[in-house]
């Protein structure tokens, strides 16, 4: 059987979400989705969650309205290497984890100078920077 999924999903924890997991769990259920992944943002976003949040993911239910769960993070790119907000340890402990870039933690982490190759797509849409 193959499962449809939305690994891309954020609650009330990533402080600009407005729904719990058991809300979210109950919407994809209705609506047909299998397989749940909650990607709250890493600890360097502002307003996001504390690296606790991450590690007391054992308490959550791993199937929630006939819904699987995967609990996992959306990680900031804090610098030009590609480094995270996350040690190993904590990210061995998550389903799965997904690293994107937001310009204003890495303007609050460094300041600016001669992008990678990974901020090319930005070019087109240099006023988001």
């Amino acid at each position: 059987m193959l499962d449809i999924m939305d690994l891309h999903t954020h609650t009330l924890a990533s402080g600009h979400a407005y729904n719990t997991l058991y809300e979210l769990a109950q919407t994809a259920s209705k609506r047909g989705v299998t397989l749940l992944g909650c990607s709250d943002h890493g600890p360097a976003m502002p307003g996001s969650c504390h690296f606790w949040h991450f590690k007391n993911f054992k308490v959550i239910p791993r199937t929630v309205f006939g819904v699987k769960i995967m609990m996992g993070a959306e990680l900031n790119i804090t610098d030009y290497e590609g480094s995270v907000d996350m040690d190993q340890e904590l990210l061995e402990s998550l389903d799965y984890s997904i690293a994107s870039l937001h310009t204003h933690v890495l303007k609050a982490a460094l300041p600016f100078r001669t992008p990678t190759p990974a901020w090319e797509p930005l070019k087109i849409q240099p006023s988001i920077l």
